[in-house]
């Protein structure tokens, strides 16, 4: 009990005096201060951005700037998002004081209101047109016009990176009538221009045909939920610096007609009611009337090619770098180890064996490897944990020989040898004589090689062998590669892969020189 007392203390004497030296090394502090704030950043990541790196698309225009580039010369024309209509669910009654209602000509069996039980599927809320039969005293082929508008300021001279309207039309119950109904977007100054940016007929008895136009550009989608039919429309303009999906310049120069500078605009629905029978009625919902105008300026690091938080990505392209670089250094240093203790201590045609094969790996150029192995998977193995594995096997040759002949050394000291004599088996030996004294050449190649496998994840990922589910340094640069002039998307995983590589070698270095007898600084 004495024995092992006095061995604890002795380690927590040992230990506190690694502690001072590493405290006199700036390099080291430095390490661990740069180490420390990304383990912080890659943990606090969901804390940081409310967006997912990967599946958080469309969040503003494609490419768009940091938002604070505004402010500096090249910026003046840029543009943030912008959402007119703050209550676009209408999940309240306040959007009755929103919009701006017309109906022409006032009749009284027509009205707007606002249900609170029926809407889009998941948020309940509409506007409810109701036109009543009970007191129904128009012509056949008389017209109601009823327009629902909201007027907004545009605050921006540049125009928006990409424009994404619609609404849904649901149509509860209709009986001698048909419907009109067209989007709008009109400029209130005295160009006075208007848009009709789509617009579709609808002619029913008992929810029967639903033709529908639309202008330039449209994506339909047809929702059902019980009796209803749900017909949602969604016009998307972006803008030229996206992929070509769409016609980029044509979208351009809409955008720039409707957007030419900041000014008062009013976009809305309209509605044109047309009676067909001496007896008619119908109920129609208006649900999820938005305009959303997505700026090319965005957040503090912009967006991506499809939309994406640029700074999202950075955030937690530290997690995969940390996690890929420590656990495939753990992976090749442990391999290293035991081939190097066994070889050495084995010796013979074992130490032969595993030298040779040795040999062989390390005359094979590392990254071309690794390119090959990852080329013979198929793509849908292309995973954290495969990148991991491929590093960590293919990184352990160099070690392995340090520490073969380190312990070809210390096998021949005295206290071994006594050891020997006494009748201790190899595993006793081993991790009692041998381990120890190699252990300070562990903590200094973890430190040092960890960089390594973090530019190796980066190069990997750079060259298109990547982790689709996840989001690192080396696919930010592989997504932005060919766009040099975007430096705010270019330059900052570069940097941050430098940074956390230095970390490291900092680290390394540090290590180094308190444990190596040879370069101690005597005090």
């Amino acid at each position: 009990m004495t024995t092992r007392k006095a061995r604890l203390a002795f380690n927590i004497k040992r230990l506190k005096g690694f502690a001072q030296n590493f405290r006199r090394s700036k390099r080291g502090m430095l390490g661990v201060l740069i180490l420390l704030v990304a383990v912080l950043v890659a943990i606090g990541a969901p804390w940081m951005t409310p967006y997912h790196p990967i599946n958080s698309t469309s969040l503003a225009g494609n490419t768009a700037a940091p938002s604070w580039y505004r402010y500096f010369p090249g910026g003046e024309d840029l543009s943030e998002n912008f959402y007119p209509i703050k209550d676009s669910d209408f999940s309240s009654m306040d959007v009755l004081n929103e919009l701006n209602i017309s109906i022409t000509p006032l009749v009284q069996n027509v009205f707007v209101q606002h249900s609170s039980d029926v809407g889009y599927p998941g948020s309940p809320g509409s506007l409810a047109i109701i036109y009543e039969r009970a007191v129904d005293t128009l012509p056949v082929n008389s017209t109601i016009k009823i327009v629902i508008s909201k007027e907004f300021y545009y605050p921006y001279s540049g125009i928006p990176g990409r424009m994404m309207l619609g609404s849904n039309l649901l149509l509860a119950r209709i009986d001698g009538i048909s419907v009109q109904a067209s989007l709008f977007l009109e400029q209130k100054w005295p160009s006075n221009v208007r848009e009709d940016l789509f617009q579709y007929n609808v002619t029913t008895w008992n929810f029967g045909a639903v033709d529908v136009r639309l202008f330039p550009r449209g994506k339909p989608e047809v929702y059902t939920e019980e009796n209803f039919t749900i017909t949602r429309r969604v016009l998307d303009w972006i803008s030229p610096s996206s992929p070509p999906i769409y016609d980029a310049q044509a979208a351009y120069v809409a955008l720039k007609q409707l957007f030419p500078k900041a000014g008062n605009y009013v976009f809305g629905m309209e509605l044109t009611i047309r009676k067909l029978e001496p007896t008619a009625e119908a109920v129609i919902y208006v649900d999820k009337m938005n305009i959303r105008l997505f700026g090319t300026a965005f957040g503090i690091m912009g967006t991506d090619n499809v939309g994406r938080d640029i700074f999202t990505q950075l955030v937690y392209g530290t997690r995969i770098s940390l996690i890929v670089g420590l656990l495939a250094t753990f992976l090749s240093v442990f391999i290293g180890l035991i081939v190097g203790l066994v070889a050495a201590y084995m010796g013979g045609i074992v130490d032969e064996v595993l030298m040779r094969f040795t040999d062989a790996l390390l005359v094979l150029p590392g990254l071309p490897l690794i390119i090959v192995l990852m080329a013979v998977l198929s793509q849908s193995q292309y995973n954290m944990t495969t990148l991991i594995v491929v590093i960590g096997f293919l990184g352990w040759m160099g070690f392995a020989r340090v520490v073969r002949s380190q312990v070809l050394t210390l096998k021949e000291r005295p206290y071994v040898e006594a050891a020997k004599a006494v009748g201790a088996g190899i595993p006793y030996i081993l991790s009692r004589h041998i381990l120890p004294n190699v252990i300070s050449l562990i903590y200094v190649t973890l430190a040092l090689s960890v960089p390594g496998a973090i530019v190796s994840e980066a190069a990997l990922s750079f060259l298109g062998f990547i982790d689709v589910a996840n989001m690192s340094w080396g696919r930010m640069l592989q997504i932005a590669q060919g766009r040099p002039e975007l430096w705010w998307w270019v330059i900052p995983p570069g940097l941050c892969i430098a940074i956390l590589s230095l970390s490291f070698i900092l680290l390394g270095y540090a290590l180094d020189e308190i444990l190596n007898p040879k370069l101690r600084m005597r005090r």
